[in-house]
């Protein structure tokens, strides 16, 4: 074979072992029986090994170097460009920090659900300790002269630093809170009636609301699987197994509707990658913050919008009789208030960021050795009341309401910022192309998921953010 025939086959192998350990992600955090944590450790740390080594193979190598000096198609320049990129940056990892890494939080996520669930940091930080120690080192290993935040953050968003990053927060942190306190001084707001709370959302309806919403965006097909976890996310097994997951809350229907909009945006951009890149390392995201963008625009531009629950509010109240009573400007009124809050998740679009703000410098802190552990939740708890004005009752609502930290995602928060504005500014731009308000009135997303499949989705991640 040829250099680039053998390039295709390994390409081929490691999507499939990728896949495989998608499979058993996906398992882990939505059906694992709790005795089986350590044995799906075990079945991660062997993929994760294999993996690495296969990446890392100097053979791979060769045939990268070599293909480097050649002329070749696009797809198959940005193949080569990108293989160079991440086996740079693995050959520099000990295949035993990969395997033992892997083994580490899957004891970390479930040390991690026991703790949310008895509202208990304490179960969580011997664990999390272990996590950023093994970050820390990564950091080192890939990028010794860097600072640790910087290489971590690289991984999510190419080309992203600190630098950049922290102007645009120390704005946000000026002028969000100036936005909210005018919101919150506004008659409107100050005469508002809450009332949704009151009501009844069984559980079933809102499963089928959920069902409906996933439609909208994704249409009837037969590549994709809703499930439910303590977290909701998104994940694709393979070109043609593309999961989401939701969590359903009794009382706060709007809360797994708005989950369901967001993972169903990741979704769709994995659904509409080109099959002519797939089963190769450019079939997925050009970013995790493009990616993000995909999910915000679709929960907040699109299914939040005035124009898409003027179409769809009548379905919901079928859903619902409870709101046969509550006409279409309360609900909506009620549905998009800007209420500083505790939880990320359920947050409005008015103070999301904040709370992204807050685990960007919590876990840049982390990394730089600033704050210890065991004074995270007193911190988390301080920043709230400074940021939001809300303090947690309990970690459970605090410090422990995100997954992220078990699995050592470390430099993925500030990506859910960056995604919100790349969100708007696409946005923006469909709306100068198309009138876009129009089309929701009647329930047709099509023209926005026809402009993000050209211009976004089937790219994948050829191109950089």
């Amino acid at each position: 074979m040829s250099a680039l025939q053998e390039l295709k086959v390994i390409d081929r192998e490691l999507s499939i072992l990728n896949g495989i350990s998608a499979l058993l992600g996906w398992d882990k955090e939505t059906i694992l029986p709790p005795q089986a944590v350590t044995d799906r450790g075990e079945h991660l740390s062997y993929i994760s090994k294999t993996i690495h080594e296969k990446l890392t193979s100097p053979h791979l190598f060769k045939i990268i170097q070599s293909l480097s000096k050649q002329k070749l198609s696009a797809i198959d320049t940005a193949i080569v460009k990108k293989y160079h990129r991440e086996i740079t940056k693995a050959r520099k990892i000990p295949t035993k920090h990969v395997e033992e890494f892997a083994r580490l939080t899957t004891h970390s996520y479930d040390a991690w659900v026991r703790a949310r669930k008895e509202k208990k940091f304490s179960i969580f930080a011997p664990y999390l300790h272990k996590v950023i120690e093994m970050r820390k080192k990564e950091a080192t290993y890939i990028n010794p002269k860097e600072h640790p935040y910087n290489v971590l953050l690289d991984q999510f968003e190419e080309g992203m630093t600190i630098d950049e990053l922290d102007p645009v927060f120390l704005q946000l942190k000026d002028e969000l809170p100036r936005l909210i306190k005018a919101i919150q001084q506004s008659p409107r707001y100050k005469n508002q009636k809450p009332c949704l709370g009151t009501l009844s959302f069984p559980l079933e309806g809102q499963q089928k609301a959920n069902l409906d919403v996933a439609t909208f965006i994704l249409g009837k097909n037969e590549r994709t699987h809703i499930g439910t976890s303590p977290h909701p996310f998104m994940t694709r097994i393979s070109f043609d197994d593309v999961r989401l997951s939701t969590a359903v809350r009794e009382g706060q229907p709007l809360f797994s509707f708005t989950s369901v909009a967001h993972e169903s945006g990741h979704a769709l951009y994995e659904l509409g990658i080109s099959p002519k890149i797939k089963d190769t390392i450019l079939c997925t995201g050009a970013s995790t913050a493009l990616h993000e963008s995909q999910s915000r625009l679709w929960e907040n531009q699109v299914c939040s919008s005035k124009h898409f629950w003027k179409y769809y509010y009548s379905h919901y109240q079928k859903i619902f009789p409870s709101l046969q009573e509550t006409s279409f400007d309360e609900f909506y009124f009620q549905s998009n208030l800007v209420e500083p809050s505790l939880i990320r998740i359920e947050s409005d679009e008015a103070t999301y960021c904040l709370h992204i703000i807050i685990r960007y410098e919590l876990e840049r802190a982390l990394l730089e050795g600033k704050i210890k552990i065991q004074d995270l939740p007193k911190l988390w708890n301080a920043k709230y009341q400074e940021y939001l004005g809300v303090t947690p009752k309990n970690d459970a609502e605090g410090v422990l309401q995100d997954v992220h930290w078990s699995d050592g995602s470390m430099g993925y928060f500030p990506t859910y910022a960056i995604g919100t504005i790349y969100s708007a500014m696409l946005y923006r731009v469909m709306l100068e192309k198309h009138n876009i308000k129009k089309d929701l009135d009647h329930g047709d997303p099509q023209f926005i998921k026809d402009w993000l499949q050209k211009n976004i989705h089937q790219h994948g991640s050829m191109y950089l953010a």
